[in-house]
């Protein structure tokens, strides 16, 4: 009688234990939606701080584009916000069915302690997948919009994290490891978390916005003498074109401004057929002030002029490879790059926002890159360079674990632990300068049964075989298997057969 009345009372106080934890996510989950109505208050402020802005500003269209952003922020928060309210409710439903509170968002305490209800309503598979991808693609969209605030950056992405762990050997996914076996309340509480994060980091970014209203305008403290030129370093022949202005001026007044003791017509200075060289200029510019008294403000500048001349280089390094587009940058001192003009012998080339693609056409054949710029309206030669054209190197094969931070394998002797993690055969290249993907098309394990004799199992595709992820499994200190006659085929479309990869367990 002694011991049932132990395990009773044993019983009584896991019990209470339960009670205590579950009344404490139910203090949790309260305190979470006090957080989110404060925030949600403070968002509806900074919005209309936003159309404040717009009505003080009307024809600034950059106080405009901002406030267009931050409608699209709202939008996007509100749908993530929603889809989990409508997780709420369905949890709160299936828990108190026709007693369920789902306006307030509230689950009876009977229900609480709920563990089956996570997994009816799909949080650990169909719906918490969906949920985790709603997440991602929200995180993202806030990252793209303060991409100028690494800070920031760094915040949402954490704020936001989904990534998959690997515990004890076993990959656990996002969704597995927050809602599997959890009560009902604690499931509510994680949900009203995420929706506390959501409207923290829409006010995080819709500050950032209003910020960047003016983020981009000059700030002064001083009058002081400006030359803008259209450039520093111009080439013989062409024009040196310059703005000067006082800063913080009147512009409804015009400027007095004398360059080398003669008097300017407008702010524009030129000197044209300037010989090659350094070549200097100073002046004053003179403004009068309420009082009827004339201010100068001297101003001093210098410019250079210099044979034509153009930097070609290839961004990977100084040859070109055959089947695959090279990234090259042109440019030309004191000139645009939309003004800078390429062609090139033996390979096609495509515009892109960073400079040309080049595709070599035949191996062992010179490219040859020729520029010219549009200068005054002329198209100037400003130089060529040939470029080698080689093939391909080839790539080696390697193991790809399921850790995807550990480096791939490419030979020799390995820990049973990460073998057994083993799930591709990839191949690559050993050479960083070269960012070139190859598809493996198949290749075969090698080993010896007990006998002593040498087996074959083969694979298509690039993924292991649940035979050869065995033979790993099965695997002893000393032995060796061989990854052999793999083939790949890269972006010239050239099928390779890879030398074989040694697999030799410590």
């Amino acid at each position: 009688m002694i011991s049932m009345m132990y395990l009773v009372l044993t019983a009584m106080l896991a019990l209470n234990v339960s009670v205590e934890i579950l009344n404490g996510y139910s203090l949790v989950e309260g305190s979470l939606r006090q957080s989110i109505d404060i925030a949600e208050n403070r968002n509806k402020a900074l919005i209309t701080r936003f159309d404040n802005l717009v009505d003080q500003n009307p024809n600034d269209q950059r106080t405009k584009a901002m406030k267009s952003r931050s409608e699209e922020v709202i939008a996007e928060s509100n749908s993530l916000y929603n889809f989990i309210d409508e997780i709420k409710k369905r949890i709160i439903s299936k828990v108190d069915r026709s007693k369920a509170d789902t306006t307030n968002m509230k689950i009876s305490e009977g229900g609480r302690s709920d563990l089956n209800i996570t997994g009816e309503v799909g949080m650990i598979n169909k719906k918490g997948i969906e949920l985790r991808n709603r997440i991602n693609k929200f995180s993202e969209f806030l990252q793209d919009l303060v991409e100028k605030d690494s800070a920031r950056r760094v915040s949402i992405a954490g704020t936001f994290e989904t990534k998959d762990r690997i515990k004890e050997g076993e990959l656990h996914t996002w969704e597995r490891g927050i809602f599997d076996g959890m009560p009902a309340i604690a499931t509510l509480t994680v949900l009203s978390k995420i929706q506390n994060d959501i409207r923290n980091a829409e006010a995080e970014v819709i500050q950032y916005l209003i910020s960047q209203i003016d983020a981009e305008d000059f700030r002064v403290n001083k009058i002081e003498a400006l030359v803008i030129p259209n450039s520093n370093y111009i080439m013989k022949g062409s024009t040196f074109t310059a703005q000067i202005i006082l800063a913080a001026s009147d512009s409804t007044r015009k400027l007095e401004i004398e360059v080398n003791g003669k008097p300017l017509e407008s702010n524009i200075f030129e000197v044209r057929g300037a010989p090659v060289g350094k070549h200097s200029f100073s002046g004053k510019i003179w403004m009068t002030r309420p009082n009827g008294e004339r201010q100068f403000y001297d101003f001093t500048n210098e410019f250079r002029v210099a044979e034509p001349s153009a930097t070609i280089s290839a961004d990977m390094m100084n040859v070109f490879y055959a089947g695959i587009k090279n990234p090259v940058s042109v440019s030309v001192p004191g000139v645009a790059a939309g003004d800078v003009e390429i062609s090139v012998t033996n390979a096609t080339q495509v515009r892109t926002s960073k400079g040309w693609d080049i595709s070599p056409s035949k191996v062992g054949v010179e490219s040859v890159i020729s520029v010219v710029a549009l200068i005054d309206g002329k198209k100037i030669p400003m130089g060529s360079k040939p470029f080698r054209v080689k093939p391909l190197p080839p790539p080696l094969a390697k193991l790809k674990f399921s850790d995807v931070s550990k480096t791939p394998f490419k030979g020799g002797a390995i820990e049973k632990n990460l073998l057994v993690t083993a799930t591709h055969v990839i191949a690559e290249l050993d050479d960083a300068d070269l960012d070139v993907k190859y598809t493996v098309l198949s290749f075969s394990l090698n080993y010896n049964d007990s006998m002593g004799n040498t087996l074959v199992e083969q694979a298509t595709g690039s993924e292991l075989t649940s035979k050869q992820t065995g033979i790993f499994r099965s695997l002893v200190r000393g032995k060796t298997v061989y990854i052999t006659n793999t083939q790949a085929k890269g972006p010239d479309g050239i099928t390779r057969r890879l030398p074989p990869v040694d697999i030799a367990l410590k």
